[in-house]
């Protein structure tokens, strides 16, 4: 669920700086949980949640969803600096089939942020390392697969449907739109109903469709639409 907070930060004209964090759980080998930021902040390691993540040269790539029927496989490629994590990688299998989480909140949400919040997070993202891709004297690469993704999964654990969003969308309580339980990151102040064409104020119903998506986040934009519309490919 995208949190009502971030929802509506998402939709300000001027955003905060984004934060990446990620955490590579090694306990399935021995060893424990990592936890990694791709800089830091201030000069200093990031605090969320009471958790420190130790900045860590992390470029991550391809995290990307789309509709054309092609689940993402992201890479992280870290620099092979410390010795410690190394020796895991060597001694955990590459550490494939280790979960990696990513997590993102804006800068201002941290703990020494001015508006700190544990629960302002983007939707977070899980992974499994799927393979060592390469490694070399200064940087080792991990292909990572979602969940869904992995040997002996054929499809995703649910439901697929072509032309409908699966989101929960916000709605009206007579004087405010609320946002608990909704899922669907739109907070904006356009309003449309369900067939699409404009409402008044209180009336914004989502018809679910990947129209409907693009009317609120622009037709270029970033669609979080939760539906699967390239699966007609697949006859």
């Amino acid at each position: 669920m995208t949190p009502e907070i971030i929802a509506t930060d998402m939709q300000r004209l001027e955003q905060d700086a984004i934060v990446q964090m990620f955490e590579i759980d090694a306990t399935q080998y021995g060893g424990e949980v990592m936890y990694f930021a791709t800089a830091t902040v201030d000069g200093h390691a990031i605090s969320f949640n009471g958790v420190q993540y130790l900045p860590f040269p992390i470029q991550a790539e391809g995290f990307t969803w789309n509709g054309q029927g092609t689940l993402p496989r992201p890479t992280l490629l870290l620099a092979a600096q410390d010795l410690a994590f190394l020796s895991l990688v060597m001694s955990a299998n590459d550490l494939v089939g280790a979960p990696v989480r990513r997590k993102r909140t804006y800068r201002k949400h941290l703990d020494d942020g001015s508006d700190p919040d544990p629960d302002a997070l983007f939707p977070i993202d899980y992974y499994v390392i799927e393979r060592k891709a390469r490694q070399n004297r200064t940087q080792i690469q991990f292909e990572l697969s979602v969940q869904m993704d992995q040997e002996g999964r054929m499809i995703p654990a649910r439901q697929v449907l072509r032309d409908t969003c699966t989101h929960r969308y916000r709605w009206w309580d007579g004087t405010q739109y609320r946002y608990e339980g909704a899922t669907c990151p739109y907070a904006g102040t356009g309003e449309w109903a369900e067939s699409g064409a404009s409402a008044d104020r209180g009336a914004d119903r989502c018809g679910k469709r990947l129209s409907d998506c693009k009317l609120r986040f622009g037709i270029y934009g970033n669609l979080p639409f939760y539906g699967f519309p390239g699966v007609a490919r697949y006859r």
